[in-house]
């Protein structure tokens, strides 16, 4: 069922846009080896850490602070407090296309790749938006029952078959979903995006904001059936490989469908390129990896998702102290802060490994040091 792919495709750029100073190599990978094993009685992994044996450092540019306009104190400071925090593992600083601030903390480094959680949810947002662009799917307005096969006819009830794609983008399904609870019922099931279809309705699609991973594993499923191919295979060919970036591990259900918005292992510097592609208009050295319109959509706000956050296509959105801010968003502290009217980028990662708590946003280091720093 799985499909294998190396590729190593030279892309050419003409500029630097929005890292990268060098010719960037299309990244080669093994779905093969990525995969984790059929998950058969847990929806989350135990998050182990992983080694990405590739050194990024010739894609990126390197500066300091004050060489794109950000006052380095601030930033030391806001290092500072999260160093203080026994969880802390990571913070990036990009600024104009530059790394300008990059700290790791309690034993982590540039090259470990860790369980990102939530905050691949918007990766998975962009490959619907790369799929659609293809034709692949027929539009945001596509019901999910067009593109499932038949199998999963008898799961859905005909209010549920009327969810489209957007729903799951937007978590409005209207699925009766708890999030940390749901998945607890659904993981001894042998199949979880029928167990998922087969929840009651809480309420009519499209109509209100409920977080919920299980929307996202629904577009797994959709995603796979429309591209006929695996996720692994369609998310590394069109968005992740032209970036140099390969996940270490990526989680499946018991059906083969890879996980939905979690259980995928990134670096932090990986993160830090997917939210460059998307403060360059979905623009990677000069080549269009997801549709501008698309990424647009993605960062204006879509439904309510209870003040002061609205939601996107996958992203939560917010405005901080008079700045927009889009905001991918992984339990325990997995965090992608794109700030387009500053150029901004900001990573933050935490340790799930050894420890359980869900928090830690970043917001308030955002907002008191970040923010300020960059003027």
């Amino acid at each position: 069922m799985i499909l294998l792919a190396m590729l190593s495709v030279i892309a050419a750029c003409s500029s630097p846009e929005p890292a990268s100073t060098e010719v960037e190599a299309v990244a080669s990978y093994d779905c093969g080896r990525i995969q984790g094993p059929l998950s058969t009685n847990s929806f989350y992994e135990d998050n182990p850490t992983y080694t990405d044996p590739v050194d990024d450092s010739a894609s990126w540019t390197m500066s300091t602070p004050e060489a794109q306009y950000m006052d380095s104190s601030r930033l030391e400071r806001a290092s500072t407090a999260l160093a203080d925090l026994p969880y802390s593992w990571s913070f990036l600083v990009v600024r104009n296309g530059a790394l300008v601030f990059e700290r790791y903390y309690h034993g982590s480094a540039k090259n470990q790749s860790n369980n990102v959680h939530s905050a691949s949810k918007s990766i998975w947002g962009a490959a619907i938006g790369i799929a659609i662009d293809q034709g692949r799917i027929d539009g945001a307005d596509a019901t999910i029952a067009s593109v499932l096969p038949s199998r999963y006819d008898a799961a859905m009830n005909p209010e549920t078959k009327t969810i489209k794609v957007r729903d799951l983008l937007t978590m409005t399904s209207g699925s009766r979903w708890t999030e940390n609870t749901t998945e607890t019922q659904l993981q001894h099931t042998p199949d979880w995006v029928a167990a998922t279809l087969r929840l009651p309705r809480a309420a009519t699609p499209g109509a209100v904001f409920n977080y919920s991973t299980g929307d996202s594993h629904l577009s797994s499923a959709v995603l796979t059936e429309a591209t006929r191919t695996t996720a692994c295979e369609f998310v590394h060919e069109n968005l992740l490989a032209p970036m140099g970036v390969v996940a270490e591990r990526w989680g499946r259900d018991p059906q083969g469908y890879f996980s939905g918005g979690y259980n995928f292992y990134a670096t932090p510097r990986e993160l830090a390129k997917f939210g460059l592609l998307y403060l360059d208009d979905g623009r990677w050295n000069g080549r269009q990896l997801v549709p501008a319109d698309w990424v647009a959509a993605s960062m204006a706000d879509q439904v309510d998702a209870g003040a002061p956050f609205s939601y996107g296509y996958d992203f939560w959105l917010r405005d901080i102290a008079g700045h927009h801010v889009a905001m991918a968003w992984g339990f325990g502290g997995q965090m992608i802060y794109i700030v387009e009217d500053l150029d901004l980028v900001v990573v933050m990662t935490t340790n799930t490994r050894d420890f359980d708590q869900d928090s830690f946003t970043g917001l308030s280091v955002i907002e008191d040091d970040v923010l300020p720093a960059a003027g």
